[in-house]
């Protein structure tokens, strides 16, 4: 894709506006289009094979948050059923989806954030004004993954060992906690030598300078600019009320007369760094057939 060569700082601000907008929306538009454009912006980073197990995963965890929040929340006018003294409304289940939506949706968006934005990328951002920030952002997004891995690697020595194999509940259980515990001595010995690797290199050095090989090129500007200025006018006006939206005590008309232009503004804002990467496809094929 070619967004990974954007700057990362124009990357971060609009995946920041697009999630801010994600998140502080109740509105089943804006959501819907949150959650579509977030499917098709992972998409095209990782496939369709990708995509569609994080799809999976997602609806699952809808389904899941629409099953609970019934369970925690009564309110709504508009009773469906009773189980003994618990009263399942429309509102709650319609909200639960919202939320769950929500929430996917925002996962999403910070699943193509940490594709985008690797543990350099994250230094070269923070590096030069908050270098302590910057550092700890940047090992930590590199150790998740690698901690994730060595955990699978010291599974498998357990069942290459054949020591799951007829193995009860309780006795599994006791090997995933030798396994944590594993991982964490593996973790406190890599710490150790990470941080004297940091050391030698120079990390608690004052006046440093932080290597970037990312410049500002003018359509990093503009993009910069079209996500500030976007994001900024449409959070304004979510806060004034515009696009707002409550399940509670019943459902709210949705206004398409009034707020038909927020849903509009929320949808190219959110595909915009994607019709960005089209229209550079474009021109690279067009640019091919030309040679």
């Amino acid at each position: 894709m070619n967004l990974e060569r954007k700057n990362p700082i124009t990357i971060l601000c609009y995946l920041f506006f697009v999630i801010f907008i994600t998140i502080f929306s109740t509105n089943p538009i804006m959501l819907g289009i949150s959650f579509v454009s977030s499917i098709l912006f992972y998409f095209a980073l990782k496939g369709w094979k990708k995509t569609l197990i994080r799809l999976a995963y997602s609806l699952l965890f809808v389904a899941i948050i629409t099953l609970v929040n019934p369970l925690f929340s009564r309110q709504g006018m508009t009773a469906l059923f009773e189980i003994g003294s618990l009263i399942v409304t429309e509102e709650s289940i319609l909200y639960g989806v919202a939320i769950g939506v929500m929430f996917s949706s925002s996962m999403i968006w910070f699943g193509a954030m940490n594709i985008l934005l690797d543990s350099d990328k994250i230094s070269y951002i923070f590096g030069k004004y908050t270098p302590k920030i910057g550092t700890i952002l940047s090992v930590s997004l590199g150790l998740f993954p690698k901690y994730i891995a060595q955990y699978k690697k010291i599974d498998n020595n357990l069942k290459a060992l054949g020591l799951y194999n007829q193995a009860s509940l309780w006795r599994k259980i006791k090997l995933k906690m030798h396994t944590l515990s594993t991982l964490i001595s593996w973790s406190i010995e890599g710490a150790l030598t990470l941080s004297d690797s940091m050391s030698a290199r120079g990390y608690d050095l004052k006046h440093k300078r932080v290597f970037g090989k990312y410049h500002f090129g003018v359509s990093d500007i503009i993009l910069l600019i079209i996500s500030i200025a976007v994001g900024v006018v449409i959070l304004v006006f979510m806060g004034l009320g515009v696009g707002s939206y409550y399940f509670y005590p019943t459902f709210k008309p949705l206004q398409w007369d009034v707020d038909v232009w927020i849903y509009f503004a929320t949808f190219c804002f959110m595909n915009l760094m994607l019709a960005v990467d089209l229209w550079e496809m474009i021109k690279w094929q067009f640019s091919i057939s030309k040679i």
